[in-house]
């Protein structure tokens, strides 16, 4: 179908604000259709580019603040690996267990306690140790069980003194023999597992 041809002099001769009023409309069509079939996609696609190009620098500042706080972390990490280390050391091994046990005794002894219930408990895993409870009772003067509390705070491996009950009993060369039961808590060092190796069988 062919266009309608417009004469242009019919156009020359209308009175100037028609003439005005067609060139806008004109100006609308050809601004409308070129906002339509190029400029509307251009600014879609910058949008969606400004979108991606702005998370991109976020990803990069993110990546950026990690950088910077990686040498912290390694720091951080060898001084967790440090205590973890010193931690382990003051957990007896099965081998270590009952010298522990054994100087345990032997700082009641050497406070002068009498040592009237000396029975360790059933061992409780907790993960990558095991709490080792020693149910206690010793008899002696009140000097003397403060005694022995310092002789076990001051071993090398970790020993709790829990669940304390002190009661007098008779009295020897003026002084009042005291009753104590207690549990003395220690922990034993489970040994992990080695992790498998790459390619090996299950």
């Amino acid at each position: 179908m062919a266009l309608p041809k417009i004469d242009a002099n019919i156009i020359l001769k209308l009175p100037l604000w028609q003439r005005v009023l067609i060139l806008g409309v004109l100006w609308l069509i050809i601004g409308g259709l070129f906002y339509y079939f190029l400029y509307g996609d251009k600014v879609v696609e910058s949008s969606a580019v400004s979108t991606k190009l702005e998370t991109l620098k976020n990803d990069s500042a993110k990546k950026k603040k990690l950088a910077s706080n990686l040498p912290k972390l390694k720091e951080e990490k060898e001084e967790l690996d440090n205590q973890l280390k010193q931690a382990l050391a003051q957990l007896p091994n099965e081998k270590e267990i009952a010298n522990l046990l054994e100087s345990i005794s032997d700082s009641a002894k050497a406070a002068r306690l009498e040592i009237l219930t000396f029975k360790p408990g059933k061992e409780t895993a907790k993960g990558f140790y095991s709490e080792v409870a020693i149910d206690m009772k010793v008899e002696g003067g009140y000097n003397n069980i403060l005694s022995f509390f310092e002789k076990v705070a001051a071993l090398p491996r970790i020993v709790n003194i829990s669940v304390l009950n002190i009661t007098s009993g008779k009295e020897v060369r003026g002084d009042i023999m005291l009753s104590a039961t207690f549990v003395a808590m220690t922990f034993k060092f489970l040994p992990q597992p080695a992790a498998p190796q790459a390619g090996a069988k299950k």
